[in-house]
């Protein structure tokens, strides 16, 4: 049978796999408990990072790729990530963390994360890693040291199944998601390399089929250990790829608001994470009948206002530096 999938469907729908990522991550945090099918599906909604490390990993190589100055990069990044991070910091600190201005600055320097329990989400401070390690990550890969590069992935995804699987660190030690999504960011990587050398995508299947077996030998026993689940989904990672999509081919229509949610999925997820850290720690609570209408109007309000300030950031001129 064939796929009807090409590595280049990652870079034409780049901006759309990332709004669909965005959206289930939000699924997730804020949950659906009356819709039964969208609770469903809403659990598996970490698999959205995942994607998100791929997409990134595959434009992280085409932007080294067009300028391989490692300072440039470092630059361009630096100022993707931080003046928006610091911008939303403030709402953050304000209402979740009370911090002053030595904590705010130490805070999301992302240094906190790294040296403390002071952070806000382990998300951008485990990006900033990956952006770093980036331009080694090419040049192994564009040496062809595919085979060191894949023994590496394997490597770090091992470690991180004895970490879980032993129980080594705290189970819901923040620092282990970085571990082991590392291989989803280079994975990003090699798929774009393979679309630079127009290479047949029987390598990304071949991926496909021994990821199945390793999610089907992890995955039944997420309720025994902890982030098995997490850690199982991993594998599902090209699967994902090909149905989303394949998704946005069938729902062409959807493609244009897909795209602006993804173009802005950065702001958008900073947005929903002042939100999702106010119903964990009890700042917001949302009554049980009224649950599922608050999710929707939480993803709604979360997007809209991620894309307003992604536009307010755009015509400030910081975007048009990178």
């Amino acid at each position: 049978m064939k796929i009807p999938f090409k590595i280049k469907d990652i870079s034409t729908y780049r901006s759309e796999l990332m709004g669909m990522a965005i959206v289930w991550i939000m699924m997730l945090h804020f949950t659906f408990t009356q819709i039964k099918a969208l609770g469903f599906v809403s659990q598996y909604g970490f698999a959205g990072v995942e994607i998100f490390l791929l997409v990134s990993g595959f434009g992280i190589f085409f932007s080294l790729e067009k300028d391989s100055n490692i300072l440039t990069f470092y630059r361009r990044r630096l100022l993707r990530i931080f003046p928006t991070y610091y911008l939303l910091g403030i709402p953050a600190s304000i209402i979740l963390f009370h911090d002053n201005i030595l904590i705010y600055l130490y805070r999301y320097s992302t240094v906190g994360f790294w040296t403390n329990d002071l952070y806000w989400e382990w998300y951008v401070p485990s990006i900033v890693v990956l952006y770093l390690l980036a331009p080694l990550l090419k040049c192994l890969i564009d040496k062809g040291k595919l085979l060191l590069t894949a023994c590496l992935a394997i490597t770090i995804f091992g470690v991180s199944y004895f970490i879980v699987s032993k129980e080594i660190v705290s189970p819901k030690e923040p620092h282990f998601f970085l571990l082991y999504r590392i291989p989803s960011f280079m994975l990003g990587m090699v798929c774009a390399y393979w679309m630079k050398q127009n290479t047949n995508i029987k390598y990304f299947i071949i991926i496909l089929l021994v990821g199945i077996p390793c999610f089907a030998l992890l995955f039944p026993h997420h309720h025994q250990v902890y982030n098995y689940k997490y850690l199982s989904l991993v594998f599902l990672l090209p699967l994902f790829i090909i149905c989303l999509t394949g998704l946005a081919k069938f729902v062409r229509f959807l493609c244009p608001i897909l795209a602006v949610i993804g173009n802005a999925s950065f702001e958008i997820y900073l947005i929903q994470a002042i939100f999702f850290h106010a119903i964990v720690t009890g700042l917001l609570v949302i009554e049980p009948d009224w649950h599922d209408g608050f999710t929707i109007l939480l993803i709604i309000i979360s997007s809209l206002l991620g894309i307003l300030i992604h536009w307010l950031i755009d015509k400030s001129g910081i975007l048009r530096l990178i």
